[in-house]
Order: C-alpha cells, then sequence, then structure tokens
C-alpha cells in the first residue's frame, strides 16, 4: 500500500509529472536540462527529482558535479501505459516533448554538460 501511496504523490504534482512524462521519451536527462525544461532553481528540481526517485520511478547517476536522470528501471510497464493513455497527446505533453527535445539537442550540441560531468560555457 505504501508504494502506490509514494507513486500517487510524486506523479500528484504538475512539475514532477511533466518530468515523469519527459523522462518516458528521454533516454536521460541531465539536472540543467530539468531545470531548463521546468524553468526551475537546481535546488528544487532536485527535491522533485528526489521525490520520484523516492517513489522508485527514476534513477540517478552522479557524474563529477552534475546528476543524471532516467526512468527506473523497476517501473511497471503497466503504469506507463496507464500514465501514457491517461495523459494522452494533447495539451502540455506535445508541447513538453518538443521543448524537452529542444533544450536537450541544444546542450548536447554546445556541450553544456560535458562528459565529465562539468558545465561548460557556451
Amino acid at each position: 500500500m505504501e508504494s502506490i501511496l509514494s507513486i500517487s504523490k510524486a506523479l500528484g504534482e504538475k512539475n514532477r509529472l511533466r518530468v515523469f512524462l519527459a523522462l518516458m521519451d528521454t533516454e536521460e536527462l541531465c539536472v540543467c536540462d530539468v531545470g531548463d525544461f521546468l524553468g526551475l532553481a537546481p535546488a528544487t528540481v532536485s527535491r522533485h527529482m528526489s521525490i520520484l526517485h523516492q517513489a522508485g520511478l527514476i534513477e540517478s547517476e552522479k557524474r563529477g558535479r552534475w546528476v543524471y536522470y532516467r526512468m527506473g528501471t523497476a517501473v511497471d510497464p503497466r503504469l506507463l501505459g496507464w500514465i501514457r493513455s491517461s495523459v494522452g497527446n494533447d495539451g502540455f505533453p506535445a508541447q513538453d516533448r518538443e521543448k524537452i527535445r529542444e533544450i536537450v539537442r541544444l546542450h548536447r550540441e554546445s556541450c553544456l554538460c560535458d562528459s565529465g560531468g562539468r558545465k561548460t560555457t557556451v
């Protein structure tokens, strides 16, 4: 019962749901990707991501100064299917999908977060 309550709490906040949906379509996101995507400070992003992590929905990996997030390997595919069908492709998910792709593309092209995990200037 605690698991479903934790998952419900984690996905019951709009920004956490938005980033979770983004992770469903993206291999991994750096904390700076998430911050730019949501328009939030790194500390706020970390708090949101911590709640998703505690619920078992995402995994994280620290590389140098930066933390990278990806979909949790233990997340039940039926849950992902239910979330995807419940949200649909209208409204903010479609806009968010395009926005996160653009942010990731720009960050990777400009080497904003290099392979050593250091944020570099453009």
